[in-house]
């Protein structure tokens, strides 16, 4: 996967909106929700 997947490229264009950590609930770290995201694609998997 890290060989297909840019994660830096992603990285860069998601964090700006990504939710901070600090009102709230403490949000998943991004690399860890996107390659959760990934794997489910790639696998066909639900909720």
């Amino acid at each position: 996967m890290g060989r297909v997947v840019p994660w830096r490229l992603l990285r860069a264009l998601i964090e700006p909106v990504y939710p901070k950590p600090g009102r709230g609930r403490v949000p998943v770290r991004l690399e860890r929700l996107l390659r959760i995201y990934f794997l489910r694609q790639r696998f066909y998997l639900s909720d």
